[in-house]
C-alpha cells in the first residue's frame, strides 16, 4: 500500500505561518506595491472587455476579423478611445476643482459684504471669513486624485487613490501625507492613512475608525448647501419637458422651485450649536456599509467663541435638517467642511448628558464617486519651507 505524503500540507502550513508572521508595516508596503502595479491594468482590462463585447454583439453574422488591416484599425481605435477617456477624466478633475474654488470665493464675498456694525457679529463674521479663506487656500494647494482600487473586503470603508510620494516630489511640497483630508468639493470623504510612491490608502468617513469632531449649524450655511443642489435640479428640469404631463405642470413646478430658491437665497444669521462626534458603521467586513453616520456626545455644556452654553432640553441645540460641519478639534479636518445632515435625533434618556443622532453624508454615495481632492494635512505650512 502506497504511503500518503504529508509534504505538501507541511509546506502549506509553513507558508501560511510565514505570511501571517510578516510585520504589519512590511505587509502594508507589500500590499501598496501590489495595488500600485495592478491598478493601472484595471482600466485597460475593463475597456478591453467592453470593446470585445461590443464587437461580438454589433458585428454582423459571418463577419471576419482575421484581416490584419482590420485588426490593426481596431487596436488603434481602442488606443485612441482609451487616451480620450483619460483626457476626459483629467478634464473632469480640473473642472471639479475650479467649480469648488469659485463657490468658496463667492461665499467669502457674501460673508465680507454682510458684516454688521454689532461688535459680536463683527467678530463672528471675522471667524467665518478666516475659515473660508483658509479652505480656499487649502483647495488651491490640493491635489486632484482618482480612485484606482477599492478593497472588496472593506467596501465603502477603504479605497486607494492614484497619487503618492511621486506627486509630492513633482510639486515640491508634501500634499499627500498621513492625515491629509480627502474631500469632494467642501464635503468630507475621508483621510489618507498610508502613502506609497504612486498611490495612497484612504480610510472613508463611513468607517468607525475615523471619528471627526463636528457641530451643528443652522442658517445661511445650511441654506447654501441646499441652494447649490437646488440650482442643479432646477437647471435640469428646465430642459426636461418629457418629465411633465403638460407644459402648465412644468411651469408650475419650476415656479415652486424658484420660490424655494429665493427663500434659500435670503440673508439669514448663522447659529453654531451642539458639538459632538460622528462615527461610521461597525458592520462586519462582508456586509455593505451604509451611508448613514452615528453621532454621539452632542451637547452645548461649555461656552466658546460662538456663544454661551445652552440647556440640553430647552436650548434648541439640535434639529433634524441641521448641517454638521467640522470643528478642527480632531486634528485631522480643518474647520468649516461639510460632513452630514442630521436625519434623526435619539430620545434623550433620563439623566443623559448628551444626544445621540443619525446623519446622512453630504458627499453623496461614496460607492459611486471616483474623483476627489486631497488637501494638505493640518500643519502644512510648518512642514514645508
Amino acid at each position: 500500500m502506497r504511503r500518503q505524503s504529508y509534504t505538501p500540507y507541511i509546506f502549506l502550513v509553513c507558508l501560511l505561518f510565514c505570511v501571517f508572521s510578516i510585520p504589519p508595516k512590511k505587509a502594508n508596503k507589500i500590499r501598496a506595491s501590489v495595488i500600485g502595479c495592478i491598478a493601472p491594468s484595471f482600466e485597460g482590462v475593463s475597456f478591453l472587455k467592453s470593446s470585445i463585447f461590443k464587437l461580438l454583439v454589433i458585428a454582423p453574422r459571418g463577419a471576419s476579423f482575421q484581416d490584419p488591416h482590420q485588426i490593426q484599425e481596431i487596436e488603434e481605435l481602442k488606443s485612441e478611445n482609451l487616451s480620450l477617456k483619460r483626457q476626459i477624466d483629467s478634464m473632469r478633475e480640473y473642472l471639479l476643482f475650479e467649480d469648488r474654488i469659485d463657490e468658496q470665493v463667492e461665499k467669502l464675498k457674501l460673508v465680507q459684504k454682510n458684516i454688521p456694525d454689532d461688535l459680536f457679529y463683527k467678530e463672528f463674521f471675522r471667524r467665518r471669513s478666516e475659515e473660508i479663506s483658509s479652505l480656499i487656500d487649502l483647495q488651491i494647494r490640493s491635489m486632484p486624485a482618482k480612485v484606482i482600487f477599492r478593497e472588496p473586503g472593506a467596501r465603502s470603508s477603504i479605497l486607494w487613490l492614484g497619487v503618492g510620494e511621486k506627486d509630492n516630489e513633482l510639486l515640491g511640497a508634501r500634499i499627500v501625507a498621513v492625515g491629509s483630508p480627502v474631500v469632494i468639493g467642501t464635503s468630507v470623504v475621508g483621510a489618507v492613512e498610508e502613502v506609497g510612491y504612486k498611490q495612497c490608502k484612504v480610510r472613508l468617513i463611513t468607517d468607525s475608525g475615523l471619528v471627526p469632531s463636528v457641530r451643528t449649524t443652522r442658517g445661511s450655511l445650511q441654506n447654501h448647501y441646499l441652494l447649490e443642489r437646488l440650482e442643479d435640479v432646477l437647471t435640469a428640469l428646465e430642459l426636461r419637458e418629457d418629465l411633465f404631463s403638460s407644459r402648465e405642470l412644468q411651469i408650475k413646478s419650476l415656479l415652486e422651485f424658484n420660490r424655494l430658491k429665493n427663500l434659500l437665497s435670503q440673508n439669514v444669521n448663522d447659529r453654531f450649536l451642539a458639538k459632538g462626534e460622528l462615527r461610521g458603521s461597525k458592520n462586519p467586513f462582508f456586509r455593505m456599509r451604509g451611508q448613514t453616520l452615528k453621532g454621539i456626545g452632542f451637547n452645548y455644556d461649555f461656552p466658546d467663541e460662538e456663544g454661551l452654553p445652552r440647556d440640553l432640553r430647552t436650548g434648541d441645540i439640535l434639529r433634524v435638517g441641521d448641517l454638521l460641519i467640522t470643528t478642527g478639534y480632531d486634528g485631522i479636518f480643518p474647520p468649516g467642511l461639510d460632513v452630514a445632515i442630521v436625519s434623526k435625533i435619539g430620545r434623550l434618556k433620563e439623566g443623559a448628558s448628551s444626544y445621540e443622532i443619525e446623519a446622512r453624508l453630504t458627499c453623496g454615495n461614496l460607492d459611486e464617486l471616483s474623483h476627489f481632492l486631497v488637501l494638505p494635512p493640518i500643519g502644512f505650512e510648518n512642514n514645508n519651507p
